[in-house]
């Protein structure tokens, strides 16, 4: 909203200082240009006759008109003055205005003003907690004109500039296929939001692959927990219309384009396979509040790694949780990924990375770090005070910007339940490190943590740590490795050159925190244990890493996840960066601990939304069942909050009678003597709680 008055603002000064320009002109040339405004889409040509509103003087030829076009839009027009307008990259903001120019053959001129309302709808805001974040539909998050991961919500200052999805992997033959982006630039530094390697939608049939396609799958659905809490209880109200985000819900595909039959989870109420919200369907989020978005690799080239295609499509959850009073929920949001393989080829050695480009307020200050057997990586300040003033800096008590892996790809199937702990009891210098699911009785759903993370830098560095340009840059950091293939060695800058001592190592600046030294092969360092960016030496300076999680083998057909957690934190009870920093790693337990047990701080389930079993507090007896004549519904305990609505429905999930079980009341009774017999089902709605279960009538 801030920034949509900011550019209302300008457009306004702008139009003034046009008018009085105009009217000037037109004194003395007696010829106006009006100011006209466009409807623009991205990628869909707008023919717009400019010129329908401008005052030409008669008898006079119009020689040239230009301008007009801005960073978003981009303008063509031809002899005869016909201009078509463009919208040249998604993202792009709200409203933007162009000037333009007449030149009559005289030499006489004008100017006009364009303003343009770009209509696109591939970022939204994910901004219920104490963070505002913007998530795109491609997947390159938080980099808007400015960085937009605003926290604390409403101050002004952002802690992280942008967060993309990298994955690479080697075919049969060797040959690599690589998806990744930073700011959509290419391999050379250009306009940033231009060169993509991901684009919005699913992956479809080449042939079926367009730009109206390309319009409605860059889309964010944005929901609540409370308004499909809301639909689940009134779907069957008479007059019930579901809000947009809903009865649009993607739930399935559309399988005559190659598209895949589901492409977001619902629950399917009568188990129909159709995800059809007036049966009663609901989309599956997790959190409060959920922004959904669908991309792939394979609508168009990789512009910004110059990478192989993999033919892999991505759906995206960014979701957080309304819970002002829990330090670490409130200033944290998360991200799940889940990646399917819908190529032919099978690659091995594939990791998934996820870059992040932290910004503490003031760029040009910061150190990276990480945290092994937390699966963190983070940013502080060098300083401790961020920046020297700005509006944006942070300044006394800077806070921390961590990255959590929370869990990763599966392990390549060994058919066994890999242990966490040796026969002693002491843990195993493996991925049990800081992987999950290991030593849990379960065979093959062992999970990666972060495997390896390093760093690089924006510029004045040597060229092995400077920002990735090519698909092989990005897969040598994502293996733990230099840009130019050399191995990151323990100490210093990880380099010889640059004071490392070694051995090799898979993380950068993990301070004390890989107390088995796994990432050193299991063998301590050559010299101090206690690696960070302050005991390297370094400057304070504009910092940007990857960690990753892999190796694997991504076959065709296969789905494989990752869940990531954006966590902040800030202590204001010393100037000190540590102490942000120690306060960090205590709000990550936090968040490691609920997703690793699917329990929120409050006691709540930390996954998804959808019908429970039996809701927490209310007990629900259905008997009898089979029935003959009458259902009776019990409550074990008349404390349901508020009246419960019971609703029969056949098994295609139609309405066939209800009635109302009043608060405090213990139980009613249903009269099915005049229903044929069958299945149906039964659904109970209480307050926030809903119960679906199957009953039989039988005669």
């Amino acid at each position: 909203m801030k920034s949509l008055i900011r550019t209302l603002i300008k457009v306004f000064c702008l139009l003034v200082c046009i008018s009085c320009t105009t009217v000037t002109i037109a004194q003395n040339r007696s010829f106006v240009a009006g100011t006209d405004t466009i409807d623009v889409y991205p990628f869909v040509p707008t023919v717009f006759n400019i010129l329908a509103n401008d005052t030409i003087r008669a008898g006079d030829t119009i020689y040239r008109v230009f301008g007009g076009g801005t960073d978003y839009v981009a303008l063509q027009n031809d002899s005869n003055h016909v201009f078509t307008f463009t919208g040249s990259r998604w993202g792009s903001p709200d409203i933007d205005t162009g000037t333009y120019r007449i030149v009559l053959t005289n030499g006489d001129y004008t100017f006009g003003t364009i303003i343009y309302r770009i209509h696109d709808h591939s970022y939204d805001y994910l901004d219920i907690n104490n963070v505002s974040a913007v998530f795109y539909a491609f997947g390159n998050h938080f980099f808007r004109e400015n960085a937009a991961f605003e926290v604390p919500k409403g101050s002004g200052k952002t802690s992280v500039f942008s967060n993309a999805f990298w994955v690479g992997g080697k075919d049969g033959q060797g040959n690599l296929h690589f998806a990744g982006e930073r700011y959509r630039q290419g391999p050379t530094t250009g306009p940033a939001g231009t060169k993509p390697d991901f684009y919005g939608g699913p992956i479809m049939d080449s042939v079926n692959y367009s730009i109206y396609q390309d319009t409605a799958w860059n889309y964010i659905w944005n929901l609540k927990k409370t308004e499909v809490g809301y639909h689940a209880a009134h779907y069957l109200d008479p007059g019930y219309v579901p809000i947009h985000d809903i009865l649009t819900w993607p739930g399935n595909g559309n399988t005559a384009l190659g598209q895949a039959h589901k492409l977001a989870p619902f629950y399917d109420r009568n188990a129909d396979g159709i995800y059809d919200p007036f049966d009663g369907d609901t989309p599956e989020i997790r959190g409060d509040q959920e922004l959904y978005f669908i991309f792939n690799d394979d609508r168009g080239p990789h512009l910004e790694s110059q990478g192989e295609k993999l033919r892999i499509e991505i759906r995206g959850m960014a979701y957080a949780f309304d819970m002002p009073e829990d330090s670490a929920l409130k200033n944290t949001v998360f991200l799940h990924y889940q990646v399917f393989n819908r190529s032919q080829n099978t690659y091995d050695s594939t990791y998934f990375g996820a870059f992040t480009d932290i910004d503490l307020g003031y760029a040009m200050d910061d150190y990276l770090g990480c945290d092994v057997e937390r699966n963190l990586y983070f940013g502080y300040n060098g300083t401790p005070v961020d920046g020297t003033g700005q509006s944006y800096a942070y300044g006394e008590h800077p806070p921390t910007q961590g990255v959590v892996i929370l869990g990763g790809p599966l392990l390549d199937n060994d058919d066994i339940d890999n242990p966490r702990f040796d026969n002693q009891g002491h843990q195993i210098c493996d991925y049990s490190v800081n992987g999950i699911n290991f030593g849990d009785s379960i065979v093959d759903n062992e999970r990666y943590g972060m495997t390896r993370f390093v760093y690089f830098n924006n510029s004045g560095v040597p060229q092995y740590m400077s920002d990735p340009a090519y698909a092989m840059d990005y897969y040598h950091y994502m293996q733990g490795l230099w840009k130019d293939g050399s191995p990151v060695i323990y100490g210093g800058n990880g380099n010889p050159a640059a004071g490392g001592y070694g051995p090799g190592c898979r993380f950068m600046f993990p301070g004390e925190s890989d107390t088995l030294n796994w990432g050193t092969g299991c063998v301590p360092p050559n010299g101090q244990v206690n690696w960070t960016e302050s005991t390297a030496g370094n400057v304070p300076g504009d910092r940007r890493g990857v960690g990753v999680s892999g190796p694997f083998t991504f076959k065709p057909g296969d789905e494989q996840d990752i869940d990531i957690a954006f966590v902040w934190a800030r202590d204001y009870t010393s100037k000190s960066p540590q102490a942000s920093l120690d306060k960090l790693r205590q709000i990550v337990d936090k968040v490691n601990t609920a997703f690793v047990t699917n329990k929120l701080p409050n006691g709540q389930p930390f996954y998804g939304i959808g019908d429970k079993v039996q809701p927490e507090g209310v007990g629900v007896n259905i008997y009898p069942n089979p029935a003959s004549d009458q259902i009776t519904v019990e409550f074990s305990s008349g404390n349901h909050s508020g009246p419960a609505t019971v609703y029969l429905l056949n098994n295609q999930g139609r309405h066939l009678k209800s009635f109302v079980i009043p608060e405090n009341s213990l139980k009613s009774r249903m009269d099915v003597s005049d229903i044929p017999a069958g299945f149906y089902l039964l659904r109970i709605v209480t307050g926030e709680n809903v119960v679906t279960t199957k009953v039989v009538v039988g005669r």
